[in-house]
């Protein structure tokens, strides 16, 4: 299947982009700078969308919620490449997800989920997620070495989200297998046809636990616990259903797992890489925040950025866009825009990175930011402290991924642990 969307009179060229190619996955930065200055809006067709890789652009769209939908079903492909050709559980879960609501219900649902997910609500997870990050690392400590990614950061979101929900031990796997399921899914067409049954098998799984957990804590609701609060947040008689309920969880889930996963690994994949800065963090512990922003910003783990369908035809950055197409928002490349960043190919810790999407923009900012910022600081931050002279054993190897600069393995070495 092809589409030529570009308007005859359009001169601008075509995407010439393959995030699949050999070494895009460890340095995308000089290719995405070729599309910023030579093409910063062009078609991709392989991934059948526009590709948009200024930060201008890509905030201009973020704001845009009249003419711009994070909904899939408004794509023109949807009913071929779309969820529900494909995976039907995944398409009824959507529907009822922040991304697919109205204006109106978005809004709604929003305010009710707020109080279970502010900073201060996620706050009170610190003495759990502290004590299983200490666990993993007690684990280790003996071999001195430690792959960061596998014995380290995969570790860590399944049992926090476990916790978070007090789902029974042991679903772990079920959990990731869910995630990874729903992520591979963002572009369908980019999935071989021989695993979609597979990720079909899985998302059926995840959202059956999901359902479950929902349905015993109506049952057994519990004090100082997120989902009893979700489930019971009423706001002039209106509460959350259990489709939204569900699509809410499920969210939580996923964005906790790839987020997190990735976002751990990365930061000390930057810090080990600048011993300069990993000292600075050493003197500074505060300065964990910083570069967890930075990390976002400089070396982000996304492939693909985000999607947003257009409403009508539109004309951004001087392309003509016709209704129902897709735009990639390439957070990668923006947040590398020099336009926006000073000096934006510089890792600097102490940057201002108040103008960051990387947790995207808007009425559609992530719900689970807190979650991820908490659970990387307190896993990065232990690491440091207890293992001082902790230092890269050799570079990060990556592995096949849609939509996703995948991290199979960091190697570092923990030397000598402080006591």
């Amino acid at each position: 299947m092809s589409a030529n969307p570009t308007n005859p009179s359009e001169t601008r060229p075509m995407a010439q982009f393959n995030p699949y190619a050999p070494g895009f996955d460890a340095n995308p930065y000089p290719a995405l700078e070729k599309l910023r200055t030579e093409a910063p809006i062009s078609y991709w067709e392989q991934g059948r969308g526009w590709l948009v890789s200024r930060y201008e652009d890509a905030v201009a769209v973020l704001r845009d919620s009249k003419r711009f939908s994070p909904n899939r079903a408004d794509w023109e492909f949807a009913s071929v490449l779309g969820s529900a050709a494909l995976i039907p559980e995944l398409e009824e879960l959507n529907k009822s997800g922040l991304f697919a609501l109205n204006a109106q219900d978005h809004a709604r649902v929003r305010k009710l989920v707020s109080p279970a997910l502010t900073p201060r609500a996620i706050e009170r997870l610190r003495p759990e997620i502290q004590a299983i990050v200490d666990e993993i690392l007690d684990d280790v400590a003996a071999k001195g070495r430690l792959d960061v990614v596998n014995e380290f950061a995969e570790r860590i979101p399944a049992r926090v989200i476990g916790s978070m929900l007090k789902i029974p031990k042991g679903r772990e796997e079920l959990f990731q297998d869910f995630t990874n399921a729903v992520v591979k899914n963002f572009l369908p067409g980019l999935v071989a046809p021989e695993e979609q049954e597979i990720l079909r098998r899985h998302i059926r799984e995840g959202l059956t636990l999901v359902g479950e957990t929902i349905d015993d804590r109506r049952r057994n609701p519990l004090e100082n616990d997120i989902l009893t609060t979700l489930i019971q947040t009423e706001e002039q008689g209106d509460k959350l259903n259990k489709q939204e309920l569900l699509s809410l969880v499920s969210a939580l889930i996923v964005g906790g797992f790839e987020t997190t996963v990735h976002l751990i690994a990365f930061c000390v994949y930057n810090l080990l890489q600048r011993p300069e800065v990993l000292a600075q963090v050493k003197t500074e512990p505060e300065l964990l925040k910083n570069l967890i922003e930075e990390v976002l910003r400089f070396d982000n783990f996304g492939k693909m950025g985000i999607a947003r369908y257009t409403l009508e035809d539109v004309e951004l950055g001087g392309v003509h866009i016709k209704k129902g197409q897709m735009l990639l928002l390439m957070l990668n490349s923006a947040l590398r825009d020099e336009s926006t960043f000073d000096k934006a190919d510089v890792f600097d810790i102490r940057r201002n990175t108040n103008a960051s999407i990387a947790f995207g923009h808007g009425a559609h900012y992530c719900i689970g930011a807190n979650l991820a910022r908490l659970e990387v600081q307190i896993a990065v931050g232990t690491l440091v402290r207890r293992f001082p002279e902790l230092r890269l054993v050799k570079q990060p190897s990556f592995g096949p991924h849609p939509v996703i600069r995948r991290m199979e393995a960091l190697e570092i070495d923990l030397r000598s642990p402080s006591a």
